[in-house]
């Protein structure tokens, strides 16, 4: 399903295949993703979109960057890892959806922690593994998460929710303790982000 008269579909897409071919690149020197099995993103044409993406990428790469730095993150990630089969992606959707409540900060999380995974994968030499972990995530994506971003308006409204997404509220050993509105505002937040989305607002009105 994908949100009438956006790109949203695309723009989720894009996201989820940038944030595993960034983790990829991150432990191996393949250049050509194509040849583990990564497929491209769809081109967009709209620029204002596209601006969109990487400023969405961005926010993900920050939120990583604290990720990383948490010991029960890691922890979570290899145990995960340990499973070496495609079940690692629907473990790792019970750990972050127990509850069925899908908020912004959870969906951020996610995509990076799919990231990760798939380039456990890679560093374990399971080709296959990999395949399956982004053909599930996109799937999931596709069937599950896109109506859910279509009924809050679409991907220009993540901002909002992921900029009180706090890591604080993050827990390794129970992702649903990320509640749908976060209390507090997460530090990251930066004027090039800010000033990215109310540009692509006014020209998208325009």
């Amino acid at each position: 399903m994908a949100c009438e008269g956006t790109n949203d579909d695309l723009i989720g897409e894009a996201l989820l295949i940038g944030v595993v071919e960034d983790q990829v690149r991150n432990v191996t020197t393949e250049e050509d993703t194509l040849s583990l099995g990564l497929p491209k993103s769809q081109p967009i044409a709209n620029a204002q979109d596209q601006r969109l993406v990487e400023q969405l990428a961005l926010t993900i790469r920050v939120i990583g960057d604290r990720l990383d730095q948490d010991p029960r993150f890691n922890d979570m990630i290899d145990g995960l890892g340990r499973v070496a089969d495609k079940n690692i992606f629907w473990k790792l959707v019970e750990r972050v959806f127990s509850d069925d409540e899908i908020n912004w900060g959870r969906i951020i999380v996610l995509f990076y922690s799919i990231g990760k995974l798939s380039a456990k994968m890679v560093l374990a030499h399971l080709p296959a593994v990999f395949k399956d972990i982004v053909t599930l995530s996109l799937d999931y994506f596709r069937k599950k998460l896109l109506q859910w971003i279509c009924k809050m308006g679409g991907w220009i409204n993540s901002i909002s929710g992921v900029a009180q997404f706090s890591i604080e509220q993050f827990s390794a050993s129970s992702l649903c303790s990320i509640p749908p509105s976060a209390g507090l505002v997460l530090v990251f937040i930066t004027g090039a982000l800010l000033g990215g989305i109310i540009m692509w607002r006014l020209n998208r009105c325009n």
